[in-house]
């Protein structure tokens, strides 16, 4: 017998968001949380980033395609009524617009090679199944795909050490790793340090596991990124706050060192890892 279900994956249809609202989403894939054992789908709201993209239980999504019919039509002339307003715009204004909305440019919008290489990174990051990090005292929300191992990857939550960036599956786990880990700062060296807050220099090549764990940590919030596991070329330079308790990273930039040119900045990647 076919399973029904399976026939709505690539289907668009009314899911009821936390905030109470209901947004246009596309089905993309389905599965049974592992640990609710609720059936749940990935979805995808229309006109928004990537980076909202989540997975939703069953029961927040509406079936009946006349409401979606009539919600259609609703939001075709809500669309229609901001056109006027758009025209109004700015190049600028828009594109602004667009960034603080999370409005995702289309395929139609962007050059060939572009669109090209966008459709093929999104087939193979289509789907997020790690939901949350614990790092430190710290749980936060991730929004895109990381290409962790798959027993790791295919877990709604990991638990990582905030010293040496160890990921774990279970909580048991990581409680034993905090009292066995000696951990206290990155590894490499201090070269800046003003009030609480320090600079370290680390060497892909020497710190390889550690550098590849910060690429993949980064990559839960970073939707294009490239670098994850080939780190030896590249020195890492990681900003920490510091407390009684050591280092902790907030953020970092790589670049690859030139024989006998300066360095060149190979890739930018500061980003907020914890969020106040």
């Amino acid at each position: 017998m076919e399973d029904k279900s399976s026939s709505i994956i690539g289907v668009s249809q009314l899911v009821h968001r936390d905030d109470g609202s209901w947004h246009m989403a596309k089905l993309i894939q389905k599965r049974e949380n592992p640990e609710t054992h609720d059936t749940e789908y990935y979805v995808h709201y229309d006109g928004l980033n990537r980076r909202m993209d989540e997975w939703v239980r069953a029961a927040c999504i509406e079936p009946d395609s006349s409401v979606v019919q009539d919600t259609g039509a609703l939001a075709g002339d809500h669309v229609q009524d901001g056109l006027s307003s758009e025209r109004k715009m700015t190049r600028n204004m828009k594109r602004r617009h667009d960034e603080i909305n999370h409005v995702q440019k289309s395929f139609e919008e962007m050059d060939p090679t572009t669109a090209a290489l966008e459709k093929e990174h999104e087939a193979l990051t289509k789907v997020k199944y790690i939901n949350k990090v614990q790092l430190g005292k710290y749980e936060i929300d991730t929004w895109y795909f990381s290409p962790y191992p798959d027993e790791y990857g295919r877990q709604t939550k990991l638990w990582i050490c905030q010293y040496c960036l160890k990921y774990m599956r279970l909580e048991a786990t990581y409680v034993q790793h905090l009292s066995d880990c000696s951990w206290d700062q990155p590894p490499g060296k201090e070269i800046y340090r003003k009030a609480n807050m320090s600079v370290f220099e680390v060497d892909g090549y020497v710190h390889k596991i550690y550098c590849q764990n910060l690429c993949l940590l980064a990559k839960l919030f970073l939707d294009h990124k490239t670098l994850y596991f080939d780190v030896e070329p590249f020195i890492f330079y990681l900003l920490t706050e510091v407390d009684k308790y050591g280092c902790h990273v907030v953020g970092y930039f790589s670049k690859v060192p030139l024989k006998g040119q300066a360095t060149r900045t190979e890739s930018l990647c500061v980003i907020g890892m914890v969020v106040r």
